[in-house]
């Protein structure tokens, strides 16, 4: 078999891509022993909550069951799109906005899985100093535009504090239009991420926009959160010209083409991993929370605690399980599906002139769509084999590779599954 889909490989790459690339939705690598042998995997997390979720499938060892020795580290932002193109690592976790934002330089980074829909930027403001909330202007009886408007126009004069990231700038540009506003309506201070934070502490900035761990601090300090991603996402219409989803994004995990050629059935594992912590999450969350926050307070050096994974996985970033990112794939009424939230984040940099050789389109960068057709194909082939099998007089050998079968299924390691199933089915014929 492995002499099998190596020569499919060659061919693909001969012919100039390889299935998986093309959009189509095979199971061509699906026939894998369970014993697969132990792939090292290189992958580096970004210090933010929403991209270290690998901390919980490492200290679980859901990867090392599909074969995947993960070797993790955390590093800057800055770093992570330069440290996949030169092959430092395999896969980043990573939003899509930064991949959109490096094509000119970087052509061949995709997004290949999505775990969670981040909704967590937030205006924030020093607290007792009159600031009024979106819901407050709501309260009164103001549209959505007018109480989004409203918010905004507090910042008037003042002193805004944000990082100069990539990913965070379709919210502040969301925020700003709303307001009928431009950066020289404000006084702007561009800090990394912990000065925000810093400068708001000493009452250096009036407002501040920043990730997740400064957020999360901010509230427990006492600052007002006056206007989230989440609110403005409230007025979304299903398109891709919606500017109200520029607000939030699908976070992805990601690699570069040739990696995701290369290596199909490893792509297919890693996502399963990422589906089944995000299920674990979901299920088991004070574990997910204990093992996930000791890990961001040790690469941020800041401390995280059970109290602050609640907000997280509840309110600024949910992340969202294999079933229920169906409609972000399957629905095009959905506010969410994925070539709308994508198209709302590259419009937003189209309309900046960002890109200069060329007009990329979301399908240059998301692939998850493509993954998540194919784990779908992989589960259902399982799924007929098993229920057809079930009905068979069988071994105790076949009995126990069914009953791994459905294990590995529940694990979202389908490929896995799949080959357990077959197998189970040839003996008993």
């Amino acid at each position: 078999m492995k002499n099998k889909i190596t020569i499919i490989v060659l061919i693909l790459a001969l012919v100039g891509g390889s299935f998986w690339l093309t959009r189509h939705n095979p199971s061509h690598h699906a026939d894998i022993a369970k014993d697969r042998g132990l792939v090292t995997v290189h992958f580096a997390n970004l210090p933010y909550a929403d991209h270290t979720i690998t901390s919980i499938g490492i200290e679980k060892g859901f990867f090392k069951e599909v074969g995947i020795d993960l070797q993790a580290e955390t590093i800057k932002v800055e770093e992570a799109i330069p440290s996949l193109v030169n092959g430092k690592f395999d896969a980043i976790s990573i939003p899509p906005g930064i991949i959109f934002s490096s094509l000119e330089s970087a052509p061949d980074v995709i997004a290949f899985v999505f775990s969670d829909l981040f909704q967590g930027y937030a205006l924030m403001a020093q607290p007792n100093a009159g600031y009024r909330r979106y819901s407050d202007f709501v309260s009164e009886g103001k549209t959505h535009s007018e109480a989004i408007a409203a918010t905004i126009q507090q910042v008037r004069g003042k002193t805004f504090a944000y990082p100069a990231e990539t990913a965070i700038k379709p919210f502040i540009d969301k925020l700003l239009s709303d307001g009928s506003m431009s950066a020289a309506d404000y006084k702007p201070l561009v800090l990394e991420d912990p000065l925000t934070l810093a400068a708001m502490r000493k009452k250096e900035a009036d407002f501040q926009v920043g990730g997740v761990p400064s957020r999360i601090q901010l509230e427990k300090d006492g600052f007002i959160a006056l206007i989230s991603s989440s609110d403005i996402a409230k007025g979304a219409k299903p398109s891709s010209d919606s500017t109200e989803l520029a607000a939030v994004l699908q976070n992805s995990w990601a690699t570069t083409k040739e990696f995701a050629q290369k290596h199909p059935e490893i792509i297919q594992r890693l996502a399963g991993v990422n589906y089944r912590i995000v299920q674990f999450i979901k299920d088991h969350e004070s574990e997910a929370a204990s093992i996930h926050m000791a890990y961001l307070t040790k690469v941020t050096g800041q401390e995280f605690t059970e109290k602050d994974a609640k907000i997280i996985y509840h309110s600024l970033d949910p992340f969202i399980t294999f079933e229920d990112q169906k409609p972000w794939f399957h629905d095009t009424q959905n506010p969410f599906y994925y070539q709308y939230v994508n198209g709302a984040i590259l419009n937003s940099f189209l309309a900046k002139g960002m890109f200069k050789s060329r007009t990329p389109k979301v399908d240059d960068v998301i692939f998850a769509d493509n993954t998540y057709r194919d784990l779908e194909a992989l589960k259902s082939e399982a799924e007929a084999i098993i229920a057809k099998t079930s009905s068979k007089a069988l071994s105790a050998a076949a009995t126990s590779e069914l009953a791994t079968a459905r294990e590995r299924l529940a694990a979202f390691d389908f490929d896995g599954a799949l080959a357990l199933a077959k197998k189970a089915s040839a003996s008993s014929k």
